[in-house]
């Protein structure tokens, strides 16, 4: 029994030996079928591959977008606001360039009404014989501005001495019809961007308009209630529905809520959200400049 024994121990190191010896001899065929050495300039830096992949999981404009987020979320709003005026820049067509430019407008309207900001608002002292609506002409600016960045929510009798915050209106329209928008600028400014925010147009019925921008002026604002005119230094004008207007060569251009189903006919115009057409009564005053860019 032992020597049959040692003979099956003997056989079977004879065959592993076989076997690891026919494997060696196979084994660099079978590796070079079945993965086959690159061929020169192939082979790609490891900075190459994430790059790519980088390329593949991102959008342009996308990292900006999500740190844009990031800062909002942490309250470092102007610096959220350089992320997202960056891809306006950069990204503008992108997924994340019209949400981009919303929220950028949001962010922008917020900081120009807020009284923590000063920098474009002075303090008006109240003289003698001064009313609401003088001390607007004297700032250029309107009584609804001033009621809302002095908290009024009616205009209470004025005495001398008193302090309202101000803020002259010196914006701009501009009336893109290609993308369908009403743009809020400033007028002049210094440096820096000009845009404050966008308001989509509703519903347009304004003829035909091509060629060149056309630039006019604001000839209108008041407010309209059951068919009435009310101008804003009238009571009812609080409640009225909003309509500022401008000359466009010899048509009259309004800018008016969209209408609901059930109204008459309010006529040609450019329609927006009542709550858009209030915003924008409040900030713009006769005199203000509006560019009609054409849709082709």
């Amino acid at each position: 029994m032992h020597g049959f024994v040692t003979i099956l121990k003997i056989f079977a190191v004879v065959l592993v030996l076989a076997i690891l010896g026919a494997l060696i001899f196979l084994l660099p065929g079978y590796l070079e079928k079945e993965f086959p050495t690159a061929a020169p300039g192939t082979v790609k830096p490891v900075g190459t591959i994430l790059s790519e992949n980088e390329v593949i999981d991102f959008q342009p404009g996308q990292r900006e977008f999500n740190r844009a987020i990031e800062l909002i979320a942490l309250g470092r709003l102007d610096n959220a606001r350089e992320k997202l005026t960056l891809i306006q820049k950069l990204y503008p067509n992108t997924e994340h360039g019209p949400e981009a430019r919303r929220i950028l407008g949001e962010i922008n309207l917020d900081r120009l009404l807020s009284i923590s900001h000063m920098e474009n608002k002075k303090i008006h002292t109240v003289a003698s014989g001064e009313g609401y609506l003088k001390i607007a002409d004297l700032n250029d600016t309107t009584l609804g501005c001033i009621m809302y960045l002095n908290g009024l929510l009616e205009t209470g009798p004025l005495h001398l001495g008193d302090e309202l915050i101000v803020m002259p209106l010196d914006f701009k329209l501009v009336v893109d019809l290609a993308r369908e928008r009403i743009e809020l600028h400033h007028a002049t400014a210094a440096s820096g961007p000009s845009y404050i925010k966008d308001y989509l147009i509703k519903k347009l019925d304004i003829g035909k308009f091509r060629g060149r921008s056309l630039k006019t002026k604001i000839s209108r604002n008041m407010g309209e209630l059951k068919g009435r005119p009310y101008q804003s230094s009238h009571p009812r004008y609080r409640t009225a529905l909003k309509i500022i207007g401008f000359s466009l060569g010899r048509s009259a251009i309004q800018i008016r809520p969209v209408p609901v189903i059930d109204d008459e006919d309010p006529g040609r115009g450019i329609f927006l959200a009542e709550s858009d057409v209030e915003e924008l009564a409040m900030l713009i005053r006769i005199g203000n400049e509006v560019e009609v860019k054409p849709a082709g």
